[in-house]
């Protein structure tokens, strides 16, 4: 499985959160580290640690 996340560097940290959780950032000193703490993330969510708050949805419109 993959999961699509966003990031930006910040004073020489990765900050950023999974795509589909926007409301749960976190950081790592390096992009390992990273990516590590958004499994953990992704695994708090699975297990019910953390409620998802944010829902996506695709919209049709005519045109």
């Amino acid at each position: 499985m993959k999961l699509n996340y966003t990031y930006v560097l910040d004073d020489g940290f990765y900050v950023g959160h999974l795509d589909d959780y926007p409301e749960y950032t976190t950081q790592g000193e390096n992009l390992e580290d990273f990516e590590d703490a958004l499994r953990e993330i992704y695994g708090w969510v699975l297990d019910g640690t953390l409620e998802v708050k944010e829902h996506k949805g695709v919209l049709e419109v005519a045109g």
